[in-house]
């Protein structure tokens, strides 16, 4: 990957990114909001695809587990999605940066006519300088929520939505930073996999969730398949401050998926 050709950016920000000690992470966002205002300045695109709409619900809800029912977590979802994007505005208006709320469904991106009218909404609205902020509608996509249809914390989400607007680099943050020969949490010999160009030759232990979240490295996975065929280079890395314009430099930690 040359990070000076890199052009158009999808970034996917999961929940345990998203939501820290029960609350926004204001401390990411700001640090986000900034490199991203830079870059879109220099005349780079950026989409946002982030999960945390039910995590921050739960907070301004005060509950403490996540409830079980669908029609909870809809409106679970509904609250902290209101929230989300009224935090992200707050970080991104301090760099005078525009964004725009974006939310969509699985079934959205099947259908040619509403996939047709979202790439066109997107591209409009990254070429008016704007930075589209991404999530699944948990608010009606109940089927999504209750199978394994679901975009799985956003992953293949921000894959596809990679692919469809031609994007030339797909970053994902994860807590853990990237993809290992074995759990590194439970594993201390495991090791870091710095490169993937086929997905056939992995041969490392993907199980586990986040703890919020609905992904694990299963369907990161997934993404990393989808992104590949594309020839869409994919980053996972931790969501440390700073990370976005780490990778711009060329200089991470964490694994490329890259043919």
């Amino acid at each position: 990957m040359n990070p000076k050709k890199v052009k158009r950016i999808v970034i996917k920000l999961g929940t345990d990114s998203v939501v820290k000690n029960n609350s926004f992470n204001s401390a990411l966002a700001n640090s986000l909001a900034k490199d991203i205002s830079k870059l879109v300045r220099s005349g780079k695109q950026v989409i946002i695809v982030s999960s945390g709409a039910i995590g921050i619900g739960l907070e301004s809800m005060h509950i403490t587990s996540f409830p079980e029912s669908i029609e909870m977590q809809q409106a679970i979802a509904a609250v902290g999605q209101s929230k989300l994007m009224h935090d992200y505005q707050r970080a991104f208006s301090k760099f005078n940066q525009v964004i725009a709320q974006v939310l969509l469904t699985q079934e959205d991106l099947e259908k040619s006519k509403s996939l047709g009218n979202i790439k066109r909404s997107l591209n409009k609205l990254l070429s008016l300088g704007v930075v589209p902020i991404i999530n699944e509608n948990d608010a009606v996509a109940t089927h999504e929520l209750a199978s394994a249809k679901s975009f799985s914390d956003n992953d293949v989400l921000s894959a596809r939505v990679a692919a469809h607007l031609g994007a030339d680099l797909l970053v994902m943050l994860s807590d853990v930073g990237g993809l290992f020969t074995d759990n590194p949490e439970s594993n201390e010999n495991a090791c870091l996999i710095e490169k993937v160009s086929d997905l056939r030759d992995l041969k490392a232990v993907v199980s586990g969730k986040s703890n919020r979240g609905r992904g694990g490295f299963k369907t990161k996975l997934t993404a990393a398949e989808i992104a590949l065929k594309k020839e869409i280079p994919l980053i996972i890395t931790r969501g440390k401050n700073g990370f976005l314009a780490d990778i711009i430099k060329g200089k991470f930690k964490g694994t490329i998926f890259e043919r």
